[in-house]
This record gives C-alpha cells, sequence and structure tokens, in this order.
C-alpha cells in the first residue's frame, strides 16, 4: 500500500517522536508514505482565525501539490492538520471557492485528493492485520484513548467516527491487547492555541482531562494530536500547582504505543522525548 504523507510543521519540531513513530510503524505495517513534495504550512490557527480564503489556500497549495506528484490520497497525522486540509478539501467542491483558491494559490488544482488522519490510514490497514503483526501485547496497560475536539469535528469536514463517543482508537488499541478504559473527556477540548494568551485556561482545561484518566485508573492517555500532546503532557506540573494534586499520567501518541506493541525500539519511537516519563509503561509491558 501506498499513500501520500503530509508531516506538517509540529511533526518536523515539537512533535517529532510523532513523525518518527508514524514513519516507522507504517513501515512495519508495509504500507509506504511519500512526503508531498515542497510541502508548506497547512495554514494552523493563525490564518483560520484572520481570513478563511487565505486558510483554505494554504491547504490547498499542499493538495494541489500532492496531485502534481500524482497522489491519490494523503494522510496527515496531525489533527489540526487534517481537519484544516479535509475542510479544503470539502469546501472546495463549490465551484466559486474552487476559482477563488486557484486564484490565490496560482496553481492548477483539480480537488481530486482526499485527505486521511492516522486512524483512518490504520482502519484502512485493517485491525486484524494489525492484530496479526503484534510481538509484544499490551495486555495490562490500561489506556485512555483521547480524541481531542479536532479529530472528530466539525462533523461535516471530518466525517469519520462518532464526534461524541468516537471508538476507531478504541478498537485498535484493544487489539493490541491493552485495557482500554471507558472515561467521560475523550473528546473534551486541552485548550489548544490558547496556551499562548490564556495559560491558566489551557491549565484547567487539560488538567480536568487528566485528572479524569487518572481517575478511570489510566496508566497512559493516548492522543494523535501535537498540540493535545503538548497541553497535557508538559503542563502537569502546572496542573499541580493549581490543584494541589499529583498528575504525573503519561501521554503518548497512539503510534508510539503501536510501536512498542510491534516490537520497534525506543529510539526508532522516540520514547525519550516527553516530559512525563514513559518509564513506567515500557516497564508495566517489557
Amino acid at each position: 500500500m501506498k499513500t501520500g504523507y503530509f508531516p506538517g510543521c509540529s511533526l518536523t519540531s515539537t512533535a517529532k517522536n510523532y513523525d518518527l513513530s508514524t514513519r516507522a510503524v507504517f513501515k512495519a505495517l508495509d504500507v509506504q508514505l511519500e512526503e508531498i513534495p515542497d510541502w508548506s504550512c497547512c495554514g494552523s490557527t493563525p490564518a483560520h482565525v484572520n481570513d478563511h480564503l487565505l486558510a483554505l489556500s494554504l491547504s490547498a497549495r499542499n493538495l494541489a501539490l500532492a496531485e502534481k506528484a500524482g497522489m491519490q490520497e494523503i494522510m496527515a497525522p496531525c489533527a489540526a492538520c487534517f481537519g484544516h486540509m479535509r475542510a479544503a478539501e470539502i469546501e472546495c467542491r463549490d465551484e466559486e471557492t474552487h476559482k477563488k483558491v486557484e486564484q490565490a494559490i496560482e496553481m492548477k488544482y483539480n480537488n481530486s485528493v482526499h485527505v486521511l488522519n492516522v486512524l483512518e490510514l490504520l482502519e484502512r490497514v485493517g485491525t486484524d492485520q494489525v492484530a496479526k503483526k503484534v510481538k509484544k501485547s499490551l495486555q495490562g496497560l490500561k489506556i485512555a484513548p483521547y480524541y481531542g475536539c479536532l479529530l472528530t469535528r466539525p462533523a461535516k469536514y471530518a466525517q469519520f467516527d462518532d464526534p461524541i463517543n468516537p471508538v476507531s482508537m478504541d478498537n485498535l488499541l484493544a487489539a493490541l491487547g491493552a485495557d482500554v478504559i471507558e472515561w467521560t473527556a475523550k473528546t473534551d477540548c486541552c485548550g489548544s492555541s490558547h496556551v499562548l494568551t490564556r495559560l491558566d485556561l489551557v491549565v484547567d482545561l487539560s488538567g480536568k482531562i487528566v485528572y479524569a484518566a487518572k481517575d478511570a485508573g489510566a496508566d497512559v492517555i493516548a492522543t494523535a494530536c501535537p498540540m493535545c500532546m503538548s497541553n497535557l503532557d508538559m503542563r502537569q506540573a502546572s496542573m499541580e500547582k493549581a490543584t494541589g494534586r499529583e498528575a504525573k499520567v503519561p501521554v503518548m501518541y497512539v503510534t508510539e504505543l503501536l510501536g512498542m506493541a510491534l516490537g520497534l525500539s525506543n529510539s526508532d519511537l522516540g520514547l525519550r522525548k516527553h516530559v512525563i516519563s514513559t518509564a513506567p509503561i515500557l516497564a508495566k509491558i517489557s
């Protein structure tokens, strides 16, 4: 299997371990990821809160480049990148919008590339096929699957899983042998980019997620979003200061957990690139 790959800005910087684990996992699953040549930012938050046409155009440029490279679909691991480019794919079906976007990017764009998120591509591989390649079961590891607010919403754009109670990550983790816990915060917002302007808000929202997972008995939170990882993993000291309660809940990308189950090395997965140590998780499944 072969598909286009859009790493996005985060996976080449603060979320390097997400990029490492994604590439390693799909290689182990016999999926060839072909990076889009000369890709650029999807627009991120700044463009999308200031200029809608600019936002669509930045995402559409990457889709046009994928077309030029002969790709029919691409996978964007970052939940925000996925959401922005899926929105461009859908909105550019409108003839007038498509015309404006083409003029803005000064490129031919046929809108022929479909955008997938990481869980969709893993579903394409199939949980049964993934389970057959498991070398180290995650049995006994209690995982809280955290989708965040962007992976399945807005539903009219994401068109993936249930926007309120998604189960795709649950099913994948269960196929790895993990104990997938039921909890109340799987689609709650972590505060996102408000970390730049309202850190107190982010600490509060992210703290509610971390403590919900802790109260549900989770050993680790699984995520598929670099921003969620940053807020949940990096802010736990601030959560403890605000609440007077210990947090210490490891947060890992779903691809890192999958890579562990597939028997991939810690260095290949970037497991040392976390603020809250993943050592207890490694010890539990060793």
